[in-house]
């Protein structure tokens, strides 16, 4: 992607490579006119710059979709399933999961649902602006208490 009036702060459409979906990302490094590296503003983690997917290409997509269809498997899935599954019974019968937003803040123990994860249960606050949570695949560190720019 040509970057001349890109530059790093700045936030752009990108293929996120964690969360497998096209996304905003803020970018991080620029070397001569070219994104080289991006921050998902989504899960938070930073990668080379891929641009966004399926524009043209429905190979892509199509491989794309069979990957996010495969199951979990391993004895780490498993364990993390089943911790999330836990997790996910001392939900109250009568609330739902609260949409996760990287601009606000959680606490300890509320259950959030992820665009890409799904639902999961905040476990702890990981310093000011990140938490970790149980997802069905596994724990992960969201974003919070973003504001922004």
């Amino acid at each position: 992607m040509d970057a001349t009036l890109m530059v790093p702060g700045d936030d752009v459409e990108a293929w996120c490579t964690r969360c497998r979906m096209n996304l905003n990302h803020r970018i991080i490094a620029v070397v001569g006119n070219d994104i080289k590296r991006v921050e998902c503003l989504t899960c938070g983690g930073d990668h080379v710059y891929r641009p966004p997917k399926n524009e043209g290409h429905p190979e892509e997509s199509d491989r794309e979709t069979r990957q996010l269809a495969r199951k979990p498997s391993g004895k780490a899935n498993s364990r993390a399933a089943g911790e999330w599954a836990r997790f996910m019974q001392e939900m109250p019968p009568d609330t739902s999961p609260r949409p996760y937003r990287i601009s606000e803040a959680y606490e300890p123990g509320a259950f959030i649902a992820h665009p890409v994860f799904g639902p999961g249960k905040v476990l702890e606050i990981v310093g000011r602006e990140k938490i970790q949570v149980v997802f069905k695949e596994g724990r992960k560190i969201l974003l919070c208490n973003r504001k922004s720019a």
